[in-house]
């Protein structure tokens, strides 16, 4: 993996009087190499061998949303213990469709003091396909199914030798950080959705909207430059508050904010990132600050990106890039614990 900053955000952070120098110790990455079968094209998953062998049990509940022969076996599978515990009566309709997860909109219990819950349920884990997932797993310690940092030998060697098991056990990493931060977010105020509960393959949260339309993401919406202003500087305070609270998005844009009634709602944080996590963080975070930049310029608010990303970083003293990656340093280095010690008080 390549730590340097990309070339047009190093010279454009130069500009502004900041110096990010690269890092010293980190060794140069291998070259990814991608299985081919004998005809020399890269190897795919068998998908529909795979999808068949989802559960297809009918019996758990039934449920109004016409779902295919498949997806029914997925959802049960999925939402089956929810609807026993009584969160929700019935499932509506699909809310959003995407290739890690889809939303659906759900009947809420009457204990559950809601109309309506959204349940965000992760695709079989054979069809999800996060890009360049290693950049938020990097230096990122991985969860079990009560949110406790994996420890035990044998699980750390089956997701290290990507077996099938130690790829159920990422799986269940992803949905564990996503409820999370959706718990710690909230309760620090952010606007992100209320996080209810979760299960072996589901999240169930908040729904935004109402029976006939749920609220449409930010980049299907056109604003005033009047209305835009107030919720542009809604966004940064929400994306400053993650950082207050060690969250980075890691994938923020418009197509992640809700609108409605006037107001904002921030989703989908299975890939939240520690702003230490690794060398890439704060390139992740310029990102997300670019993208929600860009989405308000078309709307006729004017910023700059890697100003507010610059300022944002060093404001809670984080490094814009680290002058060494901690996960090369040795432990046994008397020289390298003496850095790390004197690193550490300086913060």
């Amino acid at each position: 993996m390549n730590h340097k900053l990309d070339d047009e955000l190093n010279d454009q952070l130069e500009d502004l009087g900041y110096a990010t120098p690269y890092i010293r110790n980190a060794p140069l990455p291998r070259p990814h190499k991608i299985k081919k079968n004998a005809s020399g094209h890269a190897r795919l998953p068998q998908l529909v061998t795979e999808m068949a062998a989802q559960n297809d049990d009918r019996g758990a509940f039934d449920f109004s949303y016409q779902a295919s022969r498949y997806e029914r076996g997925w959802l049960t599978g999925s939402l089956g213990g929810f609807f026993e515990a009584h969160w929700f009566d019935d499932v509506l309709r699909m809310i959003k469709g995407g290739k890690e997860a889809s939303v659906y909109l759900c009947k809420a219990n009457p204990t559950t003091q809601a109309d309506y819950l959204a349940a965000k349920v992760y695709r079989p884990r054979q069809f999800r396909n996060l890009k360049k997932d290693y950049l938020y797993r990097e230096g990122r310690q991985n969860l079990d199914s009560n949110g406790e940092v994996v420890w035990e030998e044998r699980m750390l060697r089956a997701i290290h030798n990507k077996t099938a098991y130690g790829q159920e056990l990422l799986h269940t990493s992803w949905i564990e950080y996503e409820f999370l931060a959706l718990q710690v977010l909230h309760q620090a105020g952010a606007d992100t959705p209320i996080p209810y509960t979760r299960g072996n393959n589901a999240i169930l949260m908040e729904y935004i909207g109402d029976l006939d339309r749920s609220a449409p993401t930010l980049n299907d919406v056109d604003l005033s430059t009047s209305e835009a202003r107030p919720l542009f500087q809604r966004v940064l305070h929400n994306i400053e508050l993650m950082l207050a609270n060690n969250h980075i998005h890691g994938d923020l844009s418009a197509f992640n904010i809700l609108y409605w009634e006037g107001e904002i709602t921030l989703i989908d944080f299975p890939q939240t990132m520690h702003p230490e996590q690794s060398p890439n963080t704060f390139q992740i975070f310029a990102r997300d600050v670019k993208r929600v930049c860009e989405y308000f310029a078309r709307q006729g608010v004017r910023s700059n990106p890697h100003k507010i990303a610059a300022d944002l970083w060093t404001a809670y003293r984080h490094r814009l890039v680290p002058e060494v990656d901690p996960h090369f340093l040795d432990d046994q280095s008397e020289s390298d614990r003496q850095y790390w010690e004197k690193q550490a008080k300086n913060k």
